[in-house]
């Protein structure tokens, strides 16, 4: 009986964690991306969608395996890099999914779509400057008011999701009209990943999830890892239906060669389908979804740097409420386009010292930074060959046309600096004979 009682509640706790991950990759600023994508490729919608989910919570969860396998917390995937350029690269994520891009996107989301297509052209400025007062004072008093809120926001969103994703399969918009190539498909739909920037999310938050494991008294490591990839399995097969089923939806909607910003095609996509009631839902939803992904990350980063920095915490969710508010007022559409040369340069390092980590202290440190050094170098060379509007190198590199022109590069520094550290290995050995004799 002892057993089957626990077996019962691993189930069940697995369940919950599959949940939490759900709920933690799973934000109202992510719900513009698929309608839009699947809008723009028409025909190969399905594709697009399959890199784009793949880029989000795939590498999310191989970035969570990664640290869970390594005990260490977020420095397990960057600590070959040094302890300085560790903790740098750390804090880029933070400012990345913190003030510079996320919690902006998602305060800008919230006037687009919950407030503007219900209310008409509010001020922007008041709206959002009350968004984040409210932010501030809830982060200020780290009240759990706002967790029990998420609690029962979430399925709430799903269930009103999935309403209109099964009424968008039965009685469909349109016809998918629209056609696009396949290297258009991977690289829009990796792009589109990018911008969820889950997977540095996932690098940030993945030890609260270790630590949810561990307080359910799962304290072998064989368990934990068993119930983050079950857990992890779960969470995906929602995101699936969910994103997929909206990324679907877009395609129905007709293109025409109109062009159209990203939060108008999810409020365009909702209206036809649901009406203005469906539209007043939808934006109380992405309203109090919003609220507490900006809470979330305002809490976690401030904490970050709180350890990291030693500075008061106070002052840093201060800050970082200010510096959010001013930017968010730019609007999602600038804000996505000035996040896109960042992400595009830090996410091919990311990728590379993620996929270096599964082979552990087999590969020698001058393989990590090899990789992620090559990975950087050509990021940097290809925003500033779209900055420039000139193809200087990129056209000559493998898969670059999808959007993983780093990569080969990647994997040559891996090799170039494993190579080294092997050659300098037998020098060091050859010296220390010489020195012995």
């Amino acid at each position: 009986m002892e057993k089957i009682k626990k077996g019962n509640n691993k189930l069940a706790d697995t369940v919950t964690i599959g949940f939490a991950l759900f709920a933690m990759f799973f934000g109202a600023g992510n719900l513009i991306f698929p309608p839009y994508l699947g809008r723009e490729l028409g025909d190969h919608w399905f594709l697009g969608f399959l890199c784009y989910i793949g880029v989000d919570i795939g590498l999310g969860l191989i970035a969570m395996m990664v640290i869970a396998v390594a005990g260490r917390g977020s420095d397990s995937i960057t600590e070959k890099l040094g302890v300085k350029l560790s903790a740098i690269f750390l804090g880029v994520i933070c400012i990345c999914i913190g003030p510079a891009i996320a919690i902006p996107r998602v305060a800008s989301i919230t006037y687009e779509v919950g407030l503007v297509p219900n209310f008409g052209n509010l001020n922007p400025i008041l709206c959002t400057g009350v968004f984040f007062v409210f932010c501030w004072l809830i982060c200020i008093s780290k009240s759990e008011v706002m967790d029990i809120v998420g609690k029962i926001l979430s399925p709430l969103m799903v269930i009103a999701l999935l309403y209109m994703i099964v009424k968008g399969i039965i009685t469909p918009i349109g016809d998918i009209t629209m056609e696009s190539s396949v290297d258009q498909a991977v690289s829009l739909g990796v792009s589109a990943g990018y911008q969820t920037m889950d997977m540095m999310a996932a690098v940030i938050f993945s030890i609260s999830v270790i630590f949810t494991i561990k307080d359910k008294n799962y304290t072998a490591k064989k368990d934990q890892f068993t119930m983050l990839v079950a857990g992890g399995l779960i969470a995906t097969a929602l995101l699936f239906v969910v994103y997929g089923g909206l990324a679907y939806i877009g395609a129905t909607y007709a293109h025409n060669g109109e062009a159209m910003a990203q939060a108008d095609v999810l409020v365009k996509v909702v209206l036809v389908l649901l009406g203005k009631s469906g539209l007043l839902l939808l934006g109380l939803i992405v309203i109090l979804a919003c609220l507490t992904t900006a809470i979330g990350l305002i809490t976690s980063i401030s904490e970050f740097f709180e350890e990291k920095l030693h500075i008061s915490y106070k002052i840093l969710v201060t800050v970082f409420t200010i510096v959010s508010f001013l930017i968010s007022n730019l609007g999602t559409d600038i804000i996505i386009n000035m996040a896109a040369p960042i992400l595009g340069i830090v996410y091919p390092v990311l990728i590379t010292l993620t996929f270096c980590s599964i082979a552990g202290d087999k590969l020698p440190v001058l393989g990590y930074r090899g990789g992620a050094a090559f990975a950087f170098i050509i990021a940097i060379i290809q925003q500033i060959e779209a900055f420039a509007g000139k193809d200087i190198i990129s056209h000559a590199l493998p898969m670059n046309s999808m959007g993983f022109g780093w990569i080969v590069p990647a994997i040559i520094g891996v090799v170039l600096g494993a190579i080294v550290a092997k050659v300098r290995g037998k020098d060091i050995e050859i010296a220390r004979a010489c020195e012995i004799e």
